[in-house]
């Protein structure tokens, strides 16, 4: 008895002591897992997984319900475009340009402006021609025949009160023009109602009258008829 007594204590001594070695060192004896604990374990992270998603899903629903609720209660705002037109009025500027030929420097005329009477006639005479231009040339034309007309060799002659232009022109130099002014006075119809008296006096240096006399003119329609 007393030898069964001593192993029996010697053994729980060993058994503390391994006790007190696992638990210094931490080594603490594993639980044995099951199949079936391995299993349940499996599910349950399967069923946290399956909520997770679950979670996500309804929450992502929701904020688009939202969203489309907020964009239906939403009121369209009027737009109202404003269109501004601009006029600018730019001035016209109209600029006249004369062109001159170079050969008509070279016509030389007598006169370029004449006055003549209603019947009356006169001419300017040619002293100068243009280069390659000669009398054969002469091209006489009146701007207004009414007024007064020209023939072939420039006599001018008056038809009515007025002015305007004869032009000269030479057939063998196109657009060569020169111009000349003609005034017609309707004198011949003119009537006098007043006739003006002159007095005529002669005086000598030293003051004295040598002759004194009065004439009246005649008029002018008077003298042509």
């Amino acid at each position: 008895m007393c030898g069964k007594s001593a192993e029996k204590y010697k053994r729980n001594i060993q058994r503390r002591k391994e006790i007190t070695v696992d638990n210094n060192t931490g080594n603490r004896p594993r639980k044995r897992v099951t199949k079936k604990m391995l299993r349940q374990r499996q599910l349950g992270a399967l069923a946290v997984i399956a909520f997770l998603v679950l979670f996500f899903v309804v929450l992502g629903f929701k904020a688009c319900s939202k969203s489309g609720d907020e964009k239906k209660g939403s009121k369209p705002q009027d737009t109202t475009t404003t269109t501004t037109f601009v006029t600018t009025t730019v001035p016209t500027t109209t600029v006249t340009t004369t062109t001159t030929h170079p050969l008509a420097s070279q016509v030389v005329l007598s006169k370029r402006e004449m006055f003549i009477t209603v019947g009356g006639s006169d001419i300017s005479y040619i002293t100068g021609y243009p280069a390659g231009s000669a009398e054969v040339n002469e091209v006489w034309k009146s701007m207004d025949e009414s007024i007064a007309k020209v023939d072939s060799l420039g006599h001018v002659t008056g038809v009515a009160q007025g002015e305007t232009f004869v032009i000269l022109s030479f057939d063998n130099n196109p657009g060569l023009e020169v111009e000349i002014k003609v005034h017609v006075a309707d004198v011949a119809g003119a009537t006098t109602t007043a006739r003006e008296t002159i007095t005529i006096t002669e005086v000598t240096a030293a003051g004295g009258v040598v002759s004194s006399f009065t004439t009246t003119p005649t008029p002018v329609a008077a003298l042509q008829s």
